[in-house]
């Protein structure tokens, strides 16, 4: 029972470690820095992530690197604004390697464009079914309306019958 408690001590202390504390300012430190560049130079967080990952994309192409090393910052000076990579390359590629990375980044493309036709496809056939139904429920308001003119007219031909028998009578 005392192991219990004193596992569970030394757990609880271990929240409370100079170690962890200096991970969270070492981690703290990164994002002000982060927020400081974006500040400076304009450049939004989700911007700077999109551009890391392009980035990231295009060279593993032709080099295959260390990802979790990766590193991008840009410092904004008076005058001008400055991008800094670290980019740990572990090898080079080959040119079969380099050549199906192409491929494949091509493949991507024409399955996204397909994939984006496809929808806009089905978006103009929606809209033109749109279309269609409301010529259609114009074309039954103005057969309706002839058909409601025709009425009134035979009611009045009618009506006109009735008033000649009456005074013929």
């Amino acid at each position: 029972m005392k192991d219990i408690f004193s596992d569970l001590y030394d757990k609880v202390l271990s929240f409370f470690t100079t170690q962890s504390a200096d991970e969270t300012k070492v981690v703290a430190k990164s994002r002000l820095k982060t927020v400081l560049m974006q500040d400076r130079v304009g450049f939004s967080e989700r911007a700077m992530q999109m551009l890391k990952d392009d980035m990231l994309n295009s060279i593993s192409r032709y080099l295959e690197i260390d990802v979790d090393s990766f590193d991008l910052s840009i410092d904004a000076g008076e005058n001008t604004t400055i991008l800094n990579l670290s980019i740990p390359v572990l090898r080079t590629k080959t040119d079969e390697e380099i050549d199906e990375a192409i491929a494949l980044a091509q493949n991507k493309k024409i399955e996204k464009t397909n994939e984006i036709v496809g929808e806009l496809k089905e978006l103009v056939k929606e809209k033109a079914q749109e279309l269609a139904d409301q010529l259609s429920d114009k074309d039954d308001e103005q057969n309706t309306e002839e058909d409601t003119e025709n009425i009134n007219e035979d009611e009045k031909e009618q009506i006109e019958e009735t008033k000649k028998k009456k005074k013929a009578d």
